[in-house]
C-alpha cells in the first residue's frame, strides 16, 4: 500500500533532508544562472529515459517549494506507477532559473528512489510467493533512510528493522557480550518489542528454539540447512538472509520461510535515467 501522507515527524525529516541537499549543492549561489534574467514563465518536462517505477514526488515537491514557492509541478503519474521509456511524468512551470537551480537535487532524489522501487518490484516478481514477505535492511545511504524506506514500502517491502529502537536483534557479536542469555532475554522482554535472534548453524537453531522469540534469522544457510532448520523450529517465524539475489531468490521460497531480507535492495542502487528539459 502506498503511503500518501507523512506525519509531522516524517515531514520534518523530509524537509531537513532536502534543505541539507540544497545547501550541499549551493543552489542560492548558482554562478551559471546568476546573470540570467527571466521575463516570462518557463515550462519544463520530466521524462523517464528508461522503463521503471516512479518514486520521489514528495522530495521533488519539497525541493521547489524551498527554492521558489511559485514553481508549480503537475504530476501525470503517482508514486508506485510503472513508467514506460519516453513517458513524461511531470510538467514543471515557473521561473526558469528557479527550475534549473533545483533540477539536479530534484533529479537525484527521483532517480535514486525510482531505482530502488524498480529493483524491489523485480525481486517481488521473481519471488512469486505472497506468503513470504520481502524485507529491506539498514544498509542504506547515510541520511537517506526515510526516503529509501519509503521507496521500498510503496512496493510492499517493509524494513527488517528500520532503526535500533524498533526491535531487539541478537547477533553473533551481541552473544559474545551477553554472559547469561536467559537473564538477558528476561530483561529485554520488558521493552515489549519484537525479539529476533540471528543463528549461524543448526545447533544455534536448536538453542534459539528454546526461547519464546518472535523470529529466528538464518544467516547464510544453504537450502538444505534451511529445510532442516524449519523442521527443528517450534512454529517460530523464520527469516532468511545472505547470498540471496534476483537470480536465485525463487529457490529460497521454501514452505515454512516467512521473511527474506536482502541488503542489496538498498545498498546496490542503480538509478533510473530521468531528465528534465526546458521547452
Amino acid at each position: 500500500m502506498i503511503k500518501m501522507i507523512f506525519n509531522s515527524k516524517e515531514k520534518k525529516i523530509l524537509t531537513t533532508q532536502v534543505k541539507t541537499a540544497l545547501i550541499e549543492d549551493q543552489v542560492m549561489d548558482d554562478l551559471t544562472c546568476r546573470a540570467i534574467k527571466i521575463q516570462n514563465k518557463s515550462i519544463a518536462k520530466v521524462i523517464f529515459k528508461e522503463s521503471g517505477i516512479l518514486c520521489g514526488k514528495y522530495w521533488v515537491d519539497e525541493v521547489f517549494k524551498i527554492i521558489d514557492k511559485k514553481v508549480k509541478i503537475k504530476w501525470h503519474y503517482k508514486d508506485g506507477d510503472h513508467i514506460k521509456k519516453g513517458n513524461k511524468i511531470a510538467t514543471v512551470t515557473g521561473n526558469g532559473v528557479s527550475i534549473l537551480k533545483g533540477e539536479r537535487v530534484a533529479l537525484n532524489y527521483l532517480q535514486t528512489l525510482s531505482g530502488i522501487s524498480t529493483i524491489v518490484k523485480r525481486y517481488k516478481d521473481c519471488l512469486r510467493n505472497k506468503k513470504i514477505k520481502l524485507l529491506h535492511t539498514r544498509k542504506t545511504v547515510p541520511g537517506l533512510r526515510n526516503a529509501i524506506s519509503y521507496a521500498c514500502e510503496i512496493m510492499g517491502c517493509n524494513a527488517h528493522r528500520y532503526d535500533l529502537s524498533k526491535s531487539i536483534l541478537i547477533k553473533e557479536n551481541h552473544l559474545r557480550l551477553i554472559k547469561d542469555l536467559d537473564n538477558y532475554l528476561t530483561k529485554v522482554k520488558k521493552f515489549k518489542k519484537p525479539i529476533i535472534m540471528e543463528v549461524r548453524n543448526l545447533n544455534d537453531v536448536k538453542r534459539a528454539n528454546k526461547y519464546n522469540l518472535d523470529r529466528i534469522l538464518l544467516d547464510n544457510f544453504t537450502l538444505t540447512q534451511i529445510k532442516k532448520a524449519i523442521k527443528i523450529t517450534n512454529k517460530i517465524p523464520i527469516e532468511i538472509s545472505g547470498n540471496i539475489n534476483i537470480k536465485n531468490i525463487r529457490k529460497y521460497a521454501i514452505p515454512g520461510v516467512s521473511y527474506i531480507s536482502i541488503g542489496a535492495l538498498t545498498k546496490n542502487i542503480k538509478a533510473i535515467d530521468i531528465s528534465l528539459l526546458l521547452q
